[in-house]
């Protein structure tokens, strides 16, 4: 997977994040259900499953600040296939 979305993108996320239950529900976090919005931080394309792929291309994982009803909350190190970018919207572009 080629990086698609980079820094500034708005993005929702289309399936949970924060979803770990030994981590997160233990602590009595709630997943983070799609359909959120977000704005991407970070983007990092890595070499990793880069051998398994006619592309040769590895994953990218992404940093995402998210909107949420209990306030923001970084989504860190998340595969970018997590998100969809929002049509026309990027931070800092006119």
């Amino acid at each position: 997977m080629e990086a698609k979305l980079k820094k500034g993108d708005i993005v929702t996320n289309i399936m949970s994040v924060r979803s770990n239950s030994a981590v997160n529900e233990s602590r009595g976090w709630d997943p983070i259900e799609a359909g959120h919005f977000g704005v991407v931080l970070e983007v990092r394309q890595t070499e990793l499953n880069a051998s398994y792929r006619k592309s040769g291309v590895g994953d990218v994982y992404v940093d995402v600040m998210m909107s949420t009803d209990s306030g923001p909350w970084k989504a860190g190190n998340y595969m970018a296939g997590f998100f969809a970018k929002v049509p026309h919207a990027t931070v800092g572009e006119a």
